[in-house]
Parts: structure tokens; sequence; C-alpha cells
């Protein structure tokens, strides 16, 4: 499909008018961008880019995938071939790679269109103006370059180097000629120009503090980008540095209280975040619930798509933990076509925020893009891999558990013991949010089993579901990396024969 790559491609679902897109900022002015006014125009749709590509089943698909949930007997097959794994070259991907190249070609354009300036007429304040349109646009860059190689391409690491990458594109209207189309570098020249567009970012945006809440990227929120860059490429040491000047010094306050997780996660207090994106009654993202709650208030009754395990029901949370009393809701009766099941745990971690939509049952709620609980396990995890920093590890998962659980004790874990309780540390706290599915790609285990429901006799097993609730991927399976879209490959002669193995 020619204009993934080649245009400004905008989904139709995506994008309402709002304060953030005043104007359409879809295609090319005849005359280019001339003004600031009309960049910061252009800039702030790359926040609509932001907050419709990470939300809705953008983040939910990766969720369905992994090992959390099974659907039940009334889920229609939404998100059935996610959770059966049985994607292919057309689907369920395509929207991807379009919607991340999309934003990527619209932050080249506007680095090209304001390249052309002559900033010797621009005194200081507009010149800082300047930086930041430019610090926005490199960061968009970076942030869906690291989303394509996230499911496009393998890990990291000394053996996948050399392997397929993605396409690196720098020109938002490149020739006609389809000969000089990119094709795709290696994993290793496209984690360097991730790196690269990210380290522009910071650079232009070092003016721009961080303050709790922001709606607006700062000089933190890169830091925290590539703080997770640091960590997914093994640079321990990288990692380790930018995760703990964002934790350290207490900038950015964890929520310690029942009231204030609920004042996060319900009505969008933005404490404990980097960033969280801007949105309103009138300008909203998707709702990041599939039906993960399924309630339906004239009855008074629970159907939902996605049923949480019974080892994330009743074993992943201790019973005092605040994220399990603000996320979980236990007891329940759900209804499913042969009846009522009673006793049952679901998860409603966006019960959604009522000044957003007039529903009750919309689910909305604003996009976390960075919080700092993420340093946390970031600082956790990279000292534990650095090696003969176990201590200081524990350090800041003790931190974390003591503001999560009250009842928390401190750990003095070393080894194997130690990384398993950082991965279970990033299930509790990263669940719907998108992080599970490549967590278990990059730690390279594969994915257990799912066999392990509340209840089986509310659950889909018929036909290629049963499978399903069995499924069991190893580590080595190709379908961890998502195949290019055929239309990407018959439009682009150069990555036609770049097709991912196995599809």
């Amino acid at each position: 499909m020619k204009k993934i790559l080649l245009s400004l491609v905008v989904l139709a679902f995506a994008f309402t008018s709002c304060n953030l897109d005043e104007q359409s900022h879809t295609t090319i002015p005849q005359d280019g961008i001339k003004t600031l006014e009309n960049a910061e125009g252009w800039m702030r749709y790359e926040y609509v880019y932001m907050r419709a590509y990470t939300a809705g089943a953008y983040i939910y698909t990766q969720e369905i995938a992994a090992d959390f949930f099974n659907p039940s007997l009334d889920y229609g097959n939404r998100e059935g071939s996610e959770y059966r794994w049985d994607w292919n070259s057309g689907a369920p991907f395509v929207d991807i790679w379009a919607g991340a190249y999309s934003a990527i070609n619209h932050a080249c354009l506007v680095i090209e269109e304001v390249g052309k300036w002559d900033m010797s007429v621009y005194d200081a304040d507009e010149t800082k103006r300047i930086n930041k349109i430019l610090g926005v646009a490199h960061f968009t860059k970076a942030y869906f370059g690291l989303k394509l190689l996230e499911f496009y391409a393998p890990v990291y690491n000394a053996s996948n180097k050399d392997k397929y990458g993605i396409m690196l594109v720098d020109l938002a209207r490149p020739s006609g000629d389809i000969t000089t189309y990119p094709g795709r570098s290696t994993v290793e020249e496209s984690y360097a120009w991730v790196l690269n567009e990210a380290n522009q970012a910071e650079s232009l945006l070092s003016s721009f503090a961080g303050t709790v809440g922001s709606e607006e990227l700062t000089v933190d929120a890169v830091r925290a980008f590539k703080a997770r860059l640091a960590l997914y490429m093994g640079n321990w040491d990288d990692a380790i540095s930018l995760s703990t000047a964002l934790v350290d010094g207490g900038k950015y306050p964890l929520c310690e209280t029942a009231a204030e997780m609920k004042a996060l996660w319900t009505n969008d207090s933005g404490q404990e975040c980097i960033v969280q994106l801007f949105a309103n009654s009138e300008s909203r993202p998707s709702s990041n619930d599939p039906s993960y709650v399924g309630y339906n208030p004239s009855n008074d009754q629970y159907r939902p798509d996605w049923i949480p395990n019974k080892w994330v029901a009743q074993s992943l949370f201790s019973s005092d933990d605040l994220r399990a009393a603000t996320w979980l809701k236990k007891g329940l009766k759900v209804t499913v076509s042969i009846g009522t099941a009673s006793g049952m745990t679901l998860i409603d971690k966006f019960p959604g925020n009522s000044t957003l939509a007039t529903s009750a049952t919309a689910h909305i709620n604003k996009i976390k893009l960075f919080r700092v609980a993420e340093q946390y396990l970031i600082a956790a995890e990279a000292f534990a891999k650095k090696g003969g920093a176990d201590a200081a590890a524990c350090s800041y998962l003790n931190k974390l558990g003591a503001k999560r659980i009250p009842s928390f004790h401190d750990i003095d874990l070393t080894g194997t013991a130690l990384m398993d309780y950082i991965k279970e540390e990033r299930a509790k706290e990263f669940i719907c949010e998108g992080f599970r599915w490549f967590d278990l790609k990059r730690w390279g285990e594969g994915m257990a089993t799912r066999p392990d429901p509340q209840l089986a006799a509310i659950i889909h097993t018929g036909g290629s579901n049963g499978p399903a609730l069995n499924l069991s991927v190893s580590a080595t399976d190709h379908r961890w990396v998502a195949p290019i879209p055929v239309d990407e490959l018959a439009a682009n002669p150069q990555i036609r024969n770049q097709q991912n193995p196995g599809y």
C-alpha cells in the first residue's frame, strides 16, 4: 500500500476536531509551512497521533495475545485472531504499520519544512518555540520507530543485530521513483536511528522541564523513553542512569493510598505521570477496555468478552495491594449464554473518566504515556542484568513495593529469584497497558500455556479456540515477529523479498 509509506495517512476513526487539531494537517500546504503558528498546529497534530496509536486496539490486542485472559462464551470472536496467534501478512497488524509510518511521515514533513527557515530572523522566545516544534517531531520519529521495532523486528541482541529491522524514513516526500524507496535496515541500524532521533529530541527540548502530569512532551519524557530504549538494547548503565535520575529526588511521587490510586486511574489526576496526554469530552482517545468488564447498567449485568485467568485473579496480587483494590472487581456475577457464574473477578483498570464521556460504561481515560513506576522497574531490571548489583535492584523494588502494598516487607533476592520477582512486578504494574506481549518476547522465554480459567464452563473452548486455550509459544516461534503487510510488500520493491520468516 504505497500510501502507508509515502503519504500522511489518517485513519478515519482516529481524530476529532479539538484544540489540538484546529486545522487540517493531513495534506502538504502548497507554499509549505511558513509561520510559527502553522508549524505549531502541525506539532499539535503529532500529539493526536500519539493519543490515537497508544489507545484502543493498539494496546489491548497485545494483552489478549499474551497470557492474562481467556475469552468468554459470548465473546463473538472479537480479537480472536490475536488470541489464537493466527495472524498473517494481511491482518491484524496492518494498522500498526500504517499508523506508525503515518506519524513518522508527518514528523519528517515538519522537520523538512521548518529546516528551510532562516533562523537569524527569530528572537530567543521564537527560537525556543521552534526548538519545541522540532523536538516533538524528532521524538515522534523515535517513539513510533521503536513501536515498529517491537512488532516487526526480532529483539535487540548480538545474534539479531544483522537481521531485518525497519525502513528508516527521513523524507516525507521521497521521489516518485519506486527504485529509490527505502529497504529494511538491520536491527542494529534501526535501533541506532531511534536513539539518534531521541537524542535530538532531548537536546531540542532541554529547556522544557518536566512537571507532574504534563500534557506535553518535556525533557523528562524523552529521558523516560531513552531509559526504556536502553533497557531494550541491553545498555544497562544508560538505563540505570536515566531511570534513577527520574526516580531519585521524588519529583514524580508514586500513589500511596487507595484514594490516590483511584484519583489517578478513574479521574486522571496525573500523579506519578511524566506525561498524561491531553483529552476532553470533544477530543478523546479510544477505550483501552475491549470488554474486560462488559457491564450493562440497564440490567445490572456483567457480560465481558475477556475473563482474567485464575493466576491473575487470585494469585498475582496480594490481598492488600493497592493495585488490586483499584483495578480488580471481585465477587461478581458474570452472565453468559448458559447462565450466571458467581464469585468472578474482572479487570477494570480503565473505569472511565466522567468528564470525557457521558456514558458510564465508555471506559475512556487519558493516556498515561509515561509513568514513573516504569522507571523504578527499569532501574531494578537493569541493575539485576548488569550483574553484581542485586542489592541496588532490590532497593528500587522495595521503594515501589512500599508504596503499592501497605503490608510490604523489603525483599533481598539475587539471581533467578530476583529476575522472576521483577517479571512478576511488571505483570502487576502494567497489566492491560500493552507491555506484556513484548516483555515476554524480549525475555526470550516464550509464553506458557493458558489453561487456567477461573471457571472453565464459561470460557469459549469450541472450534479454533480449543487449541488456543492450551497455547504454548516457544521463544523461537516466528510469530513473535509480526508480518510486514502484503500491500507494503507489493508497493515497495526494496522490501518485496524482505518479509519476516515464516510468512
